[in-house]
């Protein structure tokens, strides 16, 4: 009898532990026995180039969740800051240099994310808002935002006119991988091993004690979140440079992957604990389920369903592994 109970915490361990790696390994044999075509290096590399523009969003989330927050606001940021990048080039691309008015371009994109995620930061720490004022207030700026990007292009698609150079590159071959990759490696370093992030983690477990400690709370916040705003405005232009276009609408869902992704890597929503190491997995599972519905052919609106079930199986999880900690500490 003591044996099947160690048998099983062992097992529940096991899953909680390496849940989504597992996971991420079962859906690889099982797409590539259904479709062979799934498991080829041309495939993996297009996945890779897919999750580029989710991945960016979900570095900037992590930093976020945390900090013990979140940020509903990311999507509309991701297609305001295209829309912005895309009116760049389309002005002064086709009359100047276009790679001078692509490094532009990417400059006023991330610093209009930045600018959002200032607003929101702001806002928050003003109010003292935890984790369902960031919820709140996240979605309402989301809204705003969003209504910018539509006023400004008058909710019609901003083809490119500007010469196919340095801008078109930024989300084809390798760019958009490496562009995460070093990104990736960069905050990963800056949540892990600097002062920082220490703070970051303190927050997100415990903003009162963070404050008796002498951590400068509000200033930590505003940082996460433009951090956040500028990881959405580096997407855009990702997503804009791959399709040669700009929409309005064209981050719609993002911000849901992105938690989703975070979660589902093990990043609780509540903050605290978590790492870009974590949501680099969360993002491949997110990314590689997508392409494998594509490849067998499921219908788009039955991905729809499976994505929600992601996101609830990613909330249950995160429950579950609250739980087994406050048992741990209890026992």
């Amino acid at each position: 009898m003591v044996e099947t109970i160690k048998n099983k915490i062992n097992i529940g361990s096991t899953l909680r532990n390496y849940g989504v790696m597992i996971g991420l390994v079962v859906i690889i044999i099982i797409v590539s026995i259904v479709e062979p075509a799934f498991f080829t290096g041309n495939n993996l590399l297009n996945i890779l180039r897919q999750s580029s523009a989710i991945g960016l969003c979900a570095l900037g989330m992590t930093y976020v969740m945390v900090a013990g927050g979140m940020d509903l606001s990311l999507g509309s940021t991701v297609s305001l800051a295209g829309v912005i990048a895309i009116m760049i080039m389309n002005s002064i691309g086709v009359t100047g240099n276009a790679d001078v008015a692509a490094v532009i371009a990417v400059i006023a994109a991330v610093t209009a994310g930045g600018l959002v995620g200032l607003a929101n930061g702001v806002i928050l720490a003003t109010i003292n808002g935890r984790l369902g004022e960031s919820f709140i207030i996240t979605y309402s700026m989301q809204i705003v935002v969003g209504a910018l990007a539509l006023l400004v292009t008058g909710g019609q698609f901003i083809f490119g006119r500007f010469p196919e150079q340095l801008y078109s590159k930024l989300g084809t071959g390798l760019s958009p991988i490496l562009i995460f990759a070093g990104l990736a490696i960069v905050m990963q370093l800056g949540l892990a091993k600097t002062n920082f992030g220490r703070q970051t983690y303190f927050l997100g477990a415990n903003m009162n004690v963070a404050k008796m400690a002498g951590i400068k709370v509000k200033q930590l916040r505003v940082i996460n979140h433009m951090i956040c705003g500028m990881c959405a405005g580096l997407a855009g232009i990702i997503i804009t440079s791959r399709v040669y276009s700009a929409s309005p609408l064209q981050g719609t869902g993002y911000e849901l992957d992105a938690i989703a992704a975070v979660v589902i890597g093990g990043t609780s929503l509540m903050g605290g604990s978590g790492g870009i190491h974590k949501t680099i997995l969360g993002v491949l599972v997110v990314g590689i389920l997508a392409n494998a519905l594509n490849v067998v052919g499921v219908n788009a609106y039955a991905q729809l369903i499976v994505r929600g079930a992601i996101i609830i199986l990613a909330v249950g999880l995160d429950g579950l592994n609250r739980g087994a900690a406050i048992k741990g500490l209890v026992s």
